[in-house]
């Protein structure tokens, strides 16, 4: 297992099936992660979970992206900075999909909701601990999906969120290059999540890999 006990790192989904697995493994590394997600209950139970599997106890952020603004993304960044000091590392895993839906049957409030989440937020999430990570010579890292899936029909926002994300990462890759902060995106392999049963609710899932078993794709690009 990689050390990471000098790494701040903020980590968003952390509750759901690849955030929480990906946190364990952090926090086990011995890495200062924060936490985040919508639910506080679901945070403070994966906080004791980290605990008892022998990790180091994270430092729990409940944010609602749905709901988040620019502002409270500057007010988390001037948070970070008062209590902790530093950022090394972000990492995104949060996501948003309601199943697949032909675009004449979308709805105005779903589709805002999935972009929202899926590219809004992360977007200005990153902008706002961007000067940290500098300081740093930090590490971003976007989860994409495969985007020769998701530009498919009945995708909706979801897949054009994802492509729009990694043209974003490859624009902030360039944009940051000279300041030594690292820009990746990760594509993980097929996982067994609620995620992708809402797209293929039949599927024999006996070949899909368990989150815990993509994690080290994200370890691996940590410096």
């Amino acid at each position: 297992m990689k050390k990471l006990n000098n790494k701040t790192i903020f980590l968003t989904g952390a509750c759901g099936a690849l955030g929480s697995s990906l946190a364990l493994e952090l926090c086990k590394g011995g890495a200062d992660v924060i936490i985040s997600d919508k639910n506080p209950r679901s945070l403070n139970l994966m906080c004791d979970k980290i605990i008892e599997q022998g990790g180091k106890e994270p430092i729990v952020y409940p944010m609602d992206l749905l709901g988040a603004t620019p502002s409270d993304f500057i007010k988390l960044a001037q948070s970070i900075e008062e209590n902790i000091g530093k950022l090394d590392i972000l990492i995104h895993t949060a996501a948003e999909f309601s199943g697949l839906s032909e675009f004449i049957n979308y709805e105005a409030t779903r589709w805002l909701k999935e972009m929202q989440i899926n590219l809004n937020s992360p977007i200005f999430l990153t902008q706002a601990l961007i000067p940290m990570l500098k300081k740093a010579k930090g590490s971003i890292i976007f989860t994409l999906d495969n985007l020769d899936t998701v530009s498919n029909a009945y995708w909706g926002a979801y897949g054009t969120a994802k492509g729009a994300l990694a043209h974003f990462a490859h624009t902030l890759k360039e944009e940051l290059e000279n300041a030594q902060v690292d820009v990746f995106t990760v594509t993980p392999a097929p996982m067994k999540t609620q995620l992708r049963s809402k797209a293929w609710p039949a599927e024999d899932n006996s070949h899909l890999l368990e989150p815990e078993q993509v994690v080290e794709l994200y370890i691996e690009l940590l410096k």
